[in-house]
């Protein structure tokens, strides 16, 4: 059976010289396209050089000097404030607060999420009022809904503590106590993105043809069965969006646990990477100017959120269907 000249390396021709795939001879109009092509490319790639590589590599590079104000970057130390911050006790707390607050709120809220999805999905007379009532969430400005969730976790008269007191729990000292700083932060931060993951897979669903479900209920399929076999694989690709969104932001969180707890916690119970970095840097405490550290940090917290990225890519790829 005869290959096709795509099948290797190189291809057999009828005169019984070779032809490489590779260097077939290109017209005109294809060179008049690709450059076209880089052409329209060229606004994406300024963006991503400025907004991405080049502040990515500005990092890398401070991360190698002990930073001087009067004589910027400092001076050259190498790897130096890698290995402090790889020996920092708070580093690795900080480390661990992060992975805490991604592994719990990333998968609980994709799942409130696909739920709230699948309710409003069902037809309600009042689904325009209940999309907006969802979304506000996501819209309001993070500082005041922090401010509003401050006045709920109050030990004396919040309204959670309220809530609880029906059940007879005794108040929780909610931002005052190591134990529960930090699962503040989670309820606020899972109630503030339910609501925006939830219209984007609801936009999803709706775009499911009908006739995928018409043949599972010819094939005598339950209402369950038709959900976890027809509409969740169909909503598999805005399910992997909202995930890595998710997954980026969490890892990246640092405005509610400023704003709701007024700093990283008591005992810094509810600090995290991003909250490492800009208290190293200076920004919060100025009597600790450590640029290069704060660099350091930056560059790790990019390296895993990188890797995790290629790691759901990897996993997802033949689990995602995009037809």
């Amino acid at each position: 059976m005869k290959r096709p000249l795509g099948a290797g390396k190189k291809a057999g021709a009828a005169d019984g010289k070779t032809i490489d795939p590779f260097r077939l001879p290109r017209d005109r109009a294809f060179w008049r396209e690709t450059l076209a092509a880089y052409w329209y490319l060229i606004p994406a790639f300024l963006v991503l050089g400025t907004f991405v590589f080049y502040p990515f590599f500005s990092a890398f590079k401070l991360s190698l000097f002990k930073w001087s104000s009067l004589n910027p970057p400092g001076t050259f130390i190498g790897f130096e404030n890698y290995r402090y911050i790889f020996h920092d006790k708070y580093f690795w707390r900080a480390m661990g607060h992060t992975f805490y607050y991604v592994g719990i709120t990333v998968p609980v809220t994709l799942a409130l999420s696909i739920l709230v999805a699948t309710l409003l999905n069902q037809g309600l007379r009042f689904l325009s009022f209940a999309r907006t009532s969802f979304f506000l969430s996501y819209i309001s400005p993070v500082v005041a809904m922090a401010m509003v969730w401050r006045w709920m976790y109050n030990v004396d008269y919040g309204l959670i503590n309220y809530f609880l007191s029906f059940f007879h729990i005794d108040a929780i000292a909610w931002l005052n106590d190591p134990r529960y700083s930090l699962p503040a932060v989670i309820l606020l931060s899972v109630w503030h993105y339910v609501g925006y993951q939830a219209i984007i897979l609801l936009a999803g669903m709706q775009s499911i043809e009908q006739q995928y479900y018409d043949a599972a209920k010819v094939d005598g399929a339950s209402g369950f069965q038709t959900w976890w076999k027809v509409t969740v694989p169909l909503l598999s690709p805005q399910i992997f969006f909202v995930f890595i969104i998710s997954l980026i932001g969490s890892f990246k969180v640092f405005t509610e646990i400023n704003v709701l707890l007024s700093g990283p916690g008591p005992l810094r119970s509810a600090e995290t990477l991003v909250y490492y970095i800009i208290r190293s840097s200076g920004r919060i405490d100025h009597a600790t100017n450590h640029i290069g550290r704060a660099a350091a940090a930056s560059v790790v917290l990019f390296g895993i959120i990188f890797v995790f990225t290629i790691i759901q890519l990897t996993l997802t790829q033949k689990r995602v269907h995009y037809d």
